[in-house]
């Protein structure tokens, strides 16, 4: 996680595929913002203007998707390893953390933002080492 940011109204791209919302202004720069919901396992929402999101880069892949509210910065020591349990998310998860009575789960930056990426991705690309 980079950040939280305000979005401002979106540009759309015409014709990206459906997990990217549209571009924003980043201070200068172009940053896509991306609907993860559905991979997760969540339904998707509306966006409206002003609404936060959380900007996540892992490598030279950097997105903002679009979150509910920012309920806090916590630290911890180590996650634990995730019980079996069905939970949204758990194909992204690299562990669970308790939080507020019960567990919140970390979600590995790289490969939901590769997830998100993949539409793009030709298969010429995808097999490039």
């Amino acid at each position: 996680a980079r950040e939280v940011v305000m979005l401002e109204p979106l540009t759309v791209v015409p014709g990206a595929p459906a997990p990217l919302l549209g571009v924003a202004n980043l201070r200068g720069s172009v940053l896509a913002v991306v609907e993860p919901r559905p991979l997760l396992g969540l339904p998707a929402r509306p966006l409206a203007p002003g609404a936060p999101a959380l900007v996540i880069a892992a490598g030279d892949l950097q997105a903002a998707i679009p979150i509910d509210r920012v309920v806090g910065l916590d630290w911890f020591e180590a996650p634990l390893l995730l019980d079996g349990v069905d939970r949204p998310g758990a194909a992204f998860a690299t562990g669970v953390v308790p939080h507020a009575g019960d567990h919140a789960t970390l979600l590995d930056a790289g490969q939901l933002l590769q997830a998100l990426r993949a539409p793009w991705s030709s298969p010429t690309q995808e097999a490039r080492p």
